[in-house]
């Protein structure tokens, strides 16, 4: 009788706690005139800006990143029963702030209110990456082992003996569907922490742990009898 071919799938997920944490944040401010609104804009993106430049350390953190994008500004013409009114000038600035210490990024944000015209638009959570590189190697070794415990329950089911490995791949590269590992945070809206007693976001975040995900495909052959 000629070797059985068993083809599966293995994957495996893990859950583990987020390590950094990136917040975006937004200045903004509007009024009748275009030149007070930019400059408010520019002053509360200066204060902010300088205080998160105290917190940038390489090699020490907390803020292992920050990046100030371009301004904009723009015109809005409100009308009342069909007659218009005094145009509205809008102008924001987007600064993105990456902290390695979740607890810091806790207080940082709330004391995001003393700067003019900032707002937390919101948070997304990752890990440190030689930690995220060891979390996904250990997940793709789960997932192939599980594949391995598939095929052989479906030897034994059939009396096969103990099967071998034949191919191994990343999923999609035997010809299924291609499915990529994949690493990914959520952060739900409103899952920051609880409320400091100044209205900010306060010192305590709940941040979702990171799902690392791994698939792997697999062929393994067994000989009838052997």
């Amino acid at each position: 009788m000629s070797d059985v071919v068993i083809r599966v799938r293995g994957e495996h997920e893990r859950q583990v706690p987020a390590e950094r944490g990136t917040a975006l944040v937004v200045v903004e401010a509007q009024g009748p005139e275009a030149a007070p609104v930019r400059a408010e804009v520019e002053r509360g993106t200066a204060a902010l800006v300088a205080d998160v430049r105290g917190l940038h350390d390489l090699d020490a953190g907390p803020v292992r990143r920050y990046v100030v994008d371009q301004a904009r500004s723009w015109v809005e013409q409100p009308s009342s029963e069909g007659r218009p009114q005094r145009p509205v000038h809008h102008a924001s600035v987007s600064v993105s702030v990456e902290f390695d210490d979740v607890a810091r990024l806790g207080a940082w944000l709330s004391g995001v209110g003393r700067f003019t015209g900032a707002q937390v638009q919101g948070i997304t959570w990752d890990l440190a990456r030689d930690h995220r590189r060891g979390v996904e190697r250990a997940a793709r070794q789960d997932a192939l082992r599980q594949a391995v415990e598939r095929a052989q329950d479906y030897a034994d089911a059939l009396d096969l003996g103990t099967v071998a490995p034949r191919s191994v791949a990343d999923t999609g590269m035997l010809g299924t569907r291609a499915v990529a590992m994949s690493a990914r945070a959520v952060s739900a809206p409103g899952g920051w922490g609880a409320e400091s007693a100044d209205g900010g976001l306060g010192t305590l975040l709940a941040p979702d742990d990171i799902t690392v995900r791994a698939e792997v495909e697999a062929e393994f052959v067994v000989r009838p009898g052997c």
